[in-house]
């Protein structure tokens, strides 16, 4: 059993992350969502964490919440892919639930504090929080068992040529994050998530499934995919987020390799994650494992043998 934060910003993405790893009951311990400022606002996000939770019938997973903003600069957010709510707009019923008293930063510094060696960040939205968590505590470092991060590109970007969302909203936060010296880090980025794409197909099997997270996920996906088309001319979407926990549940799901990792926060690359493979770079020592690509049917397979067990044969039968 692994003991998990997921400090995140939901998002489309980052709510069906969050089902599926609620999903595994088995294999993960999700101990909290931390909520921090990404695809909508701060408070949009917190609200939505409630919303999540209640579909997946886990009211009693505390949320906290987090950073309004990024460290040093303000940026726009991603309502052309999430929708003005971050979740499609579907217009959800407010949950009457509220955010613990405690703010994220202190509960995550605590909580690995009072767990020493145990817990796995799993950071999916803007690394404002873990950044801050850092900078307040020199011992958090130390405590934290492994980080898993949704960010970065190493081949090109989606805000810029250069930089992916979460680390272009906060590039001081992501580099914070890359110099502090976890024991273990592993980016997971656009080179990887680009090859989970969830296409027409097994999306009209979501609605098919005919249960409130089937077609929850259906609903709340139809702005990303027409976010995705007016942007690309693609059909179908990209499920960013939800390869992280994936790769939580089986770790063959993501091919990696050894890097040393730097955030670039100045000029027309700023937010661009730099990747130095050590063995290339040999003078450079390394700092994460960085993702490179994604096994796309294990992926699937995966998905729903968690979220919607007894369909994963009729995903065999889809070119995924």
């Amino acid at each position: 059993m692994q003991k998990i934060i997921i400090d995140t910003d939901p998002g489309i993405d980052d709510a069906i992350a969050i089902l599926l790893a609620l999903s595994a009951k088995q294999e993960l311990e999700v101990l909290a969502l931390t909520t921090v400022n990404g695809n909508v606002g701060l408070d949009k996000v917190t609200k939505n964490a409630f919303r999540i939770l209640e579909i997946a019938g886990r009211n009693d997973i505390p949320v906290y919440k987090g950073s309004a903003e990024p460290l040093v600069r303000v940026h726009e957010h991603c309502e052309a892919f999430h929708g003005d709510d971050g979740l499609g707009n579907l217009r959800m019923a407010e949950s009457q639930r509220m955010p613990e008293e405690e703010d994220a930063v202190d509960y995550l510094i605590r909580k690995v504090r009072e767990d020493k060696g145990n817990i796995t960040l799993v950071p999916i939205g803007p690394l404002t929080n873990i950044a801050k968590a850092i900078q307040k505590d020199p011992e958090f470092i130390h405590n934290v068992k492994e980080v898993v991060i949704m960010g970065g590109a190493e081949n090109g970007g989606n805000m810029t040529p250069h930089a992916e969302f979460n680390f272009w909203m906060d590039p001081e936060a992501a580099k914070i994050v890359f110099q502090a010296g976890f024991k273990k880090v592993t980016m997971i980025g656009l080179d990887a998530t680009r090859d989970v794409w969830l296409n027409s197909d097994l999306r009209e099997l979501l609605w098919q499934i005919n249960t409130p997270a089937s077609r929850f996920i259906h609903q709340i996906t139809r702005v990303y995919v027409d976010g995705h088309w007016n942007y690309a001319k693609e059909i179908g979407c990209e499920l960013c987020d939800v390869l992280i926990i994936a790769y939580l549940l089986n770790r063959e799901i993501v091919k990696t390799k050894e890097a040393f990792v730097d955030v670039e926060t100045e000029g027309l690359c700023q937010g661009a994650s730099v990747v130095y493979p050590t063995f290339i770079y040999k003078d450079k020592k390394k700092n994460c494992l960085v993702a490179t690509g994604a096994d796309k049917k294990l992926f699937f397979e995966t998905f729903f043998h968690y979220l919607f067990p007894g369909y994963e044969d009729i995903v065999k039968q889809y070119n995924v």
